[in-house]
C-alpha cells in the first residue's frame, strides 16, 4: 500500500464514523429530555429543605414542603438510573428548577436548583411518566 492509499484509508475511517453518528441522531441517549425541554431554572441550588429518596421503584415521600429559596435533595437508591423532571410531561416547564436533577444514577445524590416562588410543583420520572409511584410534589411556602 503506497503512502497516498494509506492516507486516504486513515481519513476515511473518521469520516465514516461521523456520518454514522449524524445518521443515528447524534450523541443523545434514551434518557435525554426531548428537544425544547425547559432549562434548569434560575440560579443554583439553595440550602436543602427536604429529601426525597428513590428506592424500590418509588419516590418517598411523595410530597415534601420547603421554604421559598430552598432546594430539594434527591437520593437514588433504586438500583438503576432515573430521570427526574418537572411536570408536565414532556415539556417539563412548570418548575424548571427541578430539571437540575435530570439524570440521576444509582447511588447518586442531586439537588434541584432553588425554588423561588411559593407554589406547588409536580415532578415525575421522564422515562416512566405515567408511573404514579415515581411522581410527587414539592410544596414551596
Amino acid at each position: 500500500m503506497n503512502t497516498g492509499t494509506r492516507l486516504l484509508a486513515a481519513n476515511a475511517i473518521p469520516a465514516l464514523a461521523l456520518i454514522a453518528l449524524v445518521a443515528c441522531g447524534g450523541g443523545g441517549s434514551p434518557t435525554s429530555p426531548p428537544p425544547g425541554n425547559a432549562g434548569t431554572g434560575t440560579g443554583s441550588p439553595g440550602p436543602s429543605g427536604a429529601m426525597i429518596t428513590i428506592a424500590n421503584g418509588r419516590v418517598s415521600p411523595q410530597s415534601v414542603t420547603i421554604s421559598v429559596g430552598q432546594s430539594v435533595t434527591f437520593i437514588n437508591n433504586d438500583g438503576r438510573g432515573r430521570t427526574v423532571y418537572s411536570n408536565p410531561h414532556p415539556a417539563h416547564t412548570d418548575c424548571p428548577s427541578i430539571n437540575a436533577v435530570a439524570s440521576i444514577s444509582n447511588g447518586q445524590t442531586k439537588l434541584t436548583n432553588s425554588l423561588p416562588t411559593a407554589r406547588t410543583c409536580g415532578f415525575h420520572d421522564h422515562d416512566d411518566p405515567d408511573n404514579g409511584l415515581l411522581q410527587g410534589s414539592i410544596i414551596i411556602q
